[in-house]
């Protein structure tokens, strides 16, 4: 289950203590290091990642940077989708370190080219690259997926269910950041972007496309008990 293009954390200290703005690409592979170093903030994790053991200074950085700014936003969306991954609720990781069952999920669903972020369970795979706020939004975008166990609803009523799914997880993006959605109509935006025939979703759907549960809070996070997801079989 994939947000945005397709139908679908321990970390280091921050480099020099410097912010990048919320449009600077922040990510440069080139000066990617290998290392081991997990702790951050007096040995508090910071985020907890998929794969810790392929970790590097430059992804943490990546993730780190994008977590602050939703710190700092007024949005209670943003504040709990943090939150949510500061408490290790939500595992981050880049495209490269899928497991090996989500790897083979992705490739079914599409191009792996082609995504911001990708999700199972309440595993989160980003893609490297993107500016500090589109890699904000990739996360509340994917962390509305976990809080509502999409890899599941998704797949129960196509086209309706991934809609609905979609339209909810961008509906929360659009909380957190509403400038690149001025003057979209977000059901014509999902229904294009996902290639959904229109004529399928029932009308009271599209009139109504909101479904409760949104907010990763809490309440939604006594719901959701990720230790009861089945676990994959090995490859």
């Amino acid at each position: 289950m994939s947000s945005r293009w397709l139908l679908a954390l321990a970390v280091a200290a921050l480099l020099g203590g410097c912010l990048a703005t919320a449009d600077e690409p922040i990510d440069d592979p080139t000066q990617d290091v290998e290392d081991g170093g997990k702790d951050d903030r007096g040995g508090a994790p910071a985020f907890l990642e998929v794969n810790p053991a392929r970790s590097s200074a430059n992804f943490r950085r990546y993730v780190t940077l994008a977590l602050e700014l939703l710190e700092r936003d007024g949005s209670p969306i943003a504040r709990l989708t943090a939150r949510s991954i500061r408490d290790g609720r939500v595992l981050i990781d880049e495209l490269r370190d899928l497991t090996c069952r989500d790897a083979e999920r992705a490739r079914r669903e599409g191009s792996l080219d082609d995504l911001d972020g990708y999700m199972w369970s309440n595993r989160i795979y980003v893609s490297r690259g993107q500016s500090v706020a589109l890699l904000a939004a990739t996360l509340v975008h994917e962390t509305n997926h976990v809080i509502n166990r999409s890899e599941v609803g998704y797949w129960d009523d196509l086209p309706t269910s991934a809609f609905l799914h979609e339209y909810r997880a961008f509906h929360a993006e659009r909380m957190f950041d509403p400038e690149p959605y001025d003057g979209v109509d977000l059901v014509d935006h999902v229904i294009e972007l996902y290639e959904l025939d229109r004529d399928a979703i029932p009308a009271s759907v599209l009139a109504n496309p909101l479904t409760p549960r949104m907010l990763p809070d809490a309440t939604a996070w006594r719901l959701r008990n990720v230790a009861a997801d089945p676990l994959d079989a090995p490859c």
